[in-house]
């Protein structure tokens, strides 16, 4: 389900998506989480309530601190290995775990450019959609 764009002042902003998000390689138990693609962001977070969701949690060591989102200086405490359904491809990222308020409410997920550099996805913000490098998509599953 193609969840559009989000506009602020006539410019896209954010490009919100709908995918199957699993704990598993297989895809088991999957659950459909809506996805922010976030050029801005070098990482992925995902919201604490969206993370019950989907699986277990690890504890940092110490809490990871990070700036710019939610208008300031946040931190995470614990983080998830997930994967995301993209074309036919379980991909896997990992995932800092953030307070739900530190993400917008529209969204369960912020994907970084992390994740899309790795996966090949271009963003399209004219259209409110995003574009999936197959070829690329497909060399990522394999270690090289």
């Amino acid at each position: 389900i193609d969840m559009g764009q989000r506009k602020k002042g006539g410019l896209a902003m954010d490009i919100l998506k709908e995918f199957e998000v699993s704990y598993y390689p297989s895809g088991k138990e999957s659950v459909e989480l809506v996805l922010c693609f976030d050029s801005g962001s070098p990482y992925t977070f995902i919201k604490r309530s969206s993370t019950l969701r989907v699986g277990k949690l690890f504890e940092l060591v110490e809490p990871a601190p990070f700036g710019g989102l939610g208008g300031g200086e946040f931190e995470s405490k614990e983080i998830i290995h997930l994967y995301v359904k993209l074309l036919e491809f379980w991909c896997r990222q990992v995932a800092y775990v953030v307070e739900d308020n530190i993400l917008e409410e529209d969204y369960h997920i912020l994907v970084g450019h992390d994740f899309m550099q790795l996966y090949g996805i271009k963003l399209l913000p004219h259209e409110g959609d995003i574009e999936i490098d197959k070829v690329r998509l497909r060399l990522a599953q394999r270690i090289r």
